[in-house]
């Protein structure tokens, strides 16, 4: 990673890459993986930082081969 990403974009690409490699199955598109990726990356961080409480997340969430992903 560049050293002037931030601790929080680092995760979120990692997630990406993550989201990329498994886009067969999950089929998002670009503006739906990129909030899925953030969204990982800040509950996370969260752990990471004792904070045991989920963050609400929106009532958007869509199905995928029956699996359902919140965005």
């Amino acid at each position: 990673m560049q050293d002037n990403l931030t601790r929080r974009d680092a995760i979120a690409v990692m997630v990406m890459q993550a989201i990329i490699i498994k886009r067969e199955v999950l089929r998002l598109s670009p503006e739906q993986a990129a909030l899925s990726a953030l969204e990982h990356a800040d509950a996370l961080l969260g752990m990471m930082e004792g904070q045991n409480k989920p963050n609400k997340r929106s009532d958007n969430s869509i199905r995928t081969k029956g699996t359902l992903i919140r965005l």
